[in-house]
Order: C-alpha cells, then sequence, then structure tokens
C-alpha cells in the first residue's frame, strides 16, 4: 500500500515526545507555549494558538468571527472540505469562488461578484502554498467589512510581497499533517 503521507522523524524528535510524555504536561503547558510563541514570531503574528488539527483551526476561527446560521462565507472549492465545512459547523453558508486558472487561487474579482449582504467572512486557500492576491483580499474586505481567514495549511513559510503568510490577515491557520510542507 501506498502511504497517504509520511513523516521523517529522527531520534531527537522521538526523544523530545519522550519528554513530554514524562512531564506534567501532556496536552498544555511550556512545550505547547513555545511552540505557539515560535510560530507567532516565525510568521509575523500576534498570537498562536495551537489545536487539535486544521480542520479544528478552521472552525474555531469561524466561531471566533461571529458565523451565524445565515451567514455566508466565501472560499473556494479547490481544495480539502474542512475550508468549507468549518461554515457549516458554524450554521453558515459556503459560497464558492471561482479560481484564476493559472494560480489556481482564489479570483478577488469572483469574491467581489459574490459579496452580499449576508456574507460574513472570506476564506482564502494558498492553494499549493502559493499565496493568494492578499492585497486585493483585504480591499474587499475592508470595503464590505469582511473577516479574512486565511488558510495556509499548505502555506507555511510562503510569503506574500515580503510578508510570511501568517501575518497577514486577523487569522491565519496552519496544518502540521504530514503532507503539509514545511521549511
Amino acid at each position: 500500500m501506498i502511504p497517504y503521507g509520511r513523516q521523517w522523524l529522527d531520534d531527537e524528535d522521538i526523544q523530545a515526545v519522550t519528554e513530554v510524555m514524562r512531564s506534567d504536561f501532556i496536552t498544555t503547558g511550556p512545550k505547547a507555549d513555545k511552540f505557539e510563541q515560535e510560530v507567532a514570531e516565525y510568521t509575523g503574528a500576534n498570537y498562536a494558538v495551537a489545536v487539535s488539527n486544521g480542520t479544528a483551526a478552521l472552525h474555531l476561527s469561524c466561531l471566533a468571527a461571529g458565523i451565524q446560521p445565515g451567514d455566508e462565507v466565501i472560499t473556494t472549492a479547490m481544495t480539502f472540505a474542512a475550508s468549507a465545512n468549518c461554515v457549516l459547523y458554524c450554521g453558515g453558508r459556503p459560497v464558492f469562488a471561482d479560481i484564476d486558472p493559472i494560480t489556481y487561487n482564489m479570483d478577488p474579482e469572483d469574491v467581489r461578484r459574490k459579496i452580499t449582504s449576508r456574507t460574513k467572512a472570506v476564506i482564502p486557500v494558498h492553494f499549493a502554498g502559493q499565496p493568494c492576491r492578499m492585497d486585493e483580499i483585504h480591499q474587499l474586505a475592508e470595503e464590505y467589512g469582511l473577516t479574512v481567514i486565511e488558510d495556509g495549511a499548505h502555506a507555511l513559510g510562503a510569503e506574500y510581497k515580503g510578508k510570511k503568510i501568517g501575518g497577514l490577515s486577523q487569522m491565519t491557520t496552519f496544518s502540521f499533517h504530514p503532507v503539509k510542507p514545511i521549511p
């Protein structure tokens, strides 16, 4: 069987896990705090919060953005289901914008066409780690009072105009699943 993903762990990684497992903190504590601080520093974000996975991060971001039944959130279908499901978990309705045929990223012009009075947020997905046209997305968000939640699951380390993904919008989510590229 061909594995979907494969992690690379060395003895130092295994030792670090063993230290945590023998400590008083398995799911929180100083290692989690350090991880959050280092991710925030690396991306240029003010804060970082570690959760169980990328889907949970998107769901919590929608909750933090106040997505409720009847709200619409514009995203792309060119991604994993979590980018739309997180909206459904909150009772909202995902609205799919078309993609740019060259980058496969969300097309900001189509985002504009999809905005209604019910639109509360935009979830751009940095397809294959290639950053979306964030200036245009931020301009739309400011014009219409929308929250931007970047799905950066494949974009940890990517940069947009000299700034790391993770430090551009109100919220950005990452994933550390083995198939995600991490520099």
